[in-house]
């Protein structure tokens, strides 16, 4: 009965996964669509703004066209922030972060894969424990188990490793890199 357990569990945590992701799409394609639907306000602005120049121009007098350009110019502004506000909402979701580059990454990338810059480590949440930690009994010549556990570990590191592509993987720290990675993200290193 316990297989039978095991896999309505794995099934039931397969299925809230991929439940959230399409939550997750779903939103993200929403506020997609908002963001897309301002840029278009911003356009009609710009188009008004344009033809109030224009007219000015006409008129040989510029001057005229201050009284709605200014108000058009705040309303873009206005918007643009907007834009904004929707576009970290899009990198919460989606647990990401922009560099100075330009270049959208995941939350915990500690340096930029294109040029490098450093990301700030962030603070490590407190730890709160309901119960006090479990200590761990000192080790006792003649006690089997931890004896066990020693010997397990040096057989653990008598292991050979596996070759792993070097051009695929961070020389100094190891970590995967991506197709168009010129610096590590995780140690910052050039990968060239």
């Amino acid at each position: 009965m316990s297989i039978f357990k095991k896999i309505s569990d794995t099934v039931s945590k397969g299925v809230t996964t991929a439940t959230e992701k399409a939550q997750q799409t779903v939103e993200v394609t929403r506020l997609n669509a908002q963001i897309s639907g301002k840029r278009k306000e911003i356009d009609k602005l710009f188009a008004i703004i344009g033809e109030s120049v224009y007219e000015g121009y006409l008129s040989n007098d510029l001057s005229l066209a201050e009284s709605k350009v200014l108000p058009r110019c705040n309303e873009i502004t206005a918007i643009r922030e907007e834009i904004a506000v929707l576009d970290d909402r899009i990198k919460a979701i989606r647990n990401e972060k922009d560099c100075v580059c330009g270049k959208r990454l995941p939350e915990d990338t500690r340096f930029c894969p294109s040029c490098g810059h450093p990301f700030p480590e962030p603070e490590p949440e407190p730890v709160v424990f309901d119960k006090p930690p479990v200590q761990m009994d000192p080790y006792v010549p003649g006690d089997t188990v931890a004896e066990d556990r020693a010997a397990g570990s040096e057989e653990e590191e008598a292991r050979p490793t596996a070759h792993v592509d070097n051009r695929q993987i961070c020389n100094s720290c190891s970590t995967p890199l991506y197709a168009d990675s010129h610096y590590c993200p995780a140690c910052g290193q050039p990968t060239r």
